[in-house]
């Protein structure tokens, strides 16, 4: 799978010497958690080596034990009031592979969860790879696991990320990245494309396409970068700052010059671009095109206006430049994104 980044050998090494059928996974269960990510990798996982054998007429051979784990044995509550009974307590498994599933209210998650945190760092520690889904990747980079690493999450949560953990590299319009054995994956449906990535690494590419095939798994499938929706960070208390952004979301199409706009604001454009980067991220420049990209992806998705007519209301003469920047931004041509968002093509 192209999603990967920076797969290292040692931890490759680490998955291939484990050929014993059937390996062990423990899915670690938490209050709050998003059921789907629970039950979801545990049913792919559990019919790895079951469903296709059996279509094929042969002798199904399950290649994994799955359990579900608690930190103490006891049952969780999911976000949707699911109750999950699990098999064991962390203390009581010996995993292969360690899968976190996607968490609501993660930070209340964060502060009351020290022996998960615990676990998983002891765990790696000998050996064991972890998988985080979506949100989930926040408890794994608590760890400090991450620190110094790549890794992704979902993409709506891209600030509150950064913000709790900076040293990490965080690469949100990757759907998997893959560093040292610590592997994490978008929002939460990715929990399917990184268990059949998963199973691939474990078991081989010509087992994790069968799976795909049985599942409906897309092996091209990379990037969140179609999805995101772009929401530039307001929690930085900088007034100016935000006043800056709500014009610049406001008055899009029109033209600005970013040296007049700081001396409106009494500052240097340099200081301007300075003051702008730490509180959201990114340069003014950057954060107009990506408002601008966001008013061409909504005209896209309603509308039947040419990529042409569309470039020129949201402020660009060159059509040709902002081709270019919406598909950086979006990993898709225009024609590729109408064709997949647009609101009459679901039902053609």
């Amino acid at each position: 799978m192209n999603s990967v980044t920076n797969d290292t050998k040692q931890a490759d090494n680490v998955m291939r010497t484990r050929v014993e059928i059937p390996l062990n996974i423990a899915i670690l269960a938490m209050d709050d958690s998003v059921a789907t990510t629970i039950t979801g990798p545990m049913d792919v996982f559990s019919m790895t080596g079951v469903l296709y054998e059996s279509l094929q007429g042969k002798s199904p051979v399950p290649h994994f034990n799955v359990q579900i784990v608690t930190t103490d044995g006891n049952p969780v509550r999911c976000y949707n009031s699911l109750l999950i009974t699990p098999h064991c307590s962390i203390e009581s498994c010996k995993p292969d592979l360690i899968v976190i599933p996607g968490i609501m209210n993660i930070d209340v998650t964060l502060a009351s969860n020290a022996v998960a945190i615990a676990w998983l760092q002891d765990m790696y520690g000998v050996g064991c790879p972890v998988t985080a889904v979506c949100s989930g990747s926040m408890l794994l980079a608590a760890t400090g696991l991450l620190d110094g690493r790549t890794a992704t999450t979902h993409w709506a949560i891209e600030n509150e990320f950064r913000k709790s953990f900076p040293q990490v590299k965080l690469k949100p319009e990757k759907l998997i990245t893959d560093e040292g054995g610590l592997v994490c994956s978008g929002g939460y449906d990715s929990f399917l494309d990184v268990s059949i990535y998963m199973i691939g690494k474990f078991l081989g590419s010509t087992v994790a396409l069968e799976c795909s095939k049985i599942f409906l798994g897309s092996p091209g499938r990379h990037s969140q970068a179609p999805y995101a929706i772009f929401s530039g960070a307001r929690d930085h208390g900088d007034k100016q700052i935000l006043q800056i952004q709500e014009r610049l979301e406001d008055q899009f199409s029109e033209a600005f010059d970013f040296s007049e706009l700081a001396r409106e604001y009494g500052m240097s454009r340099r200081t301007l671009e300075r003051h702008f980067k730490k509180a959201t991220g990114i340069t003014p420049l950057a954060y107009l095109q990506r408002v601008r990209v966001e008013s061409a992806k909504a005209l896209l998705e309603t509308g039947n206006a040419s990529f042409d007519e569309i470039s020129y209301k949201v402020g660009y003469m060159d059509n040709s430049f902002f081709r270019k920047l919406f598909i950086k931004c979006t990993s898709l041509r225009p024609k590729e994104y109408r064709d997949m968002f647009a609101m009459h093509s679901h039902h053609r």
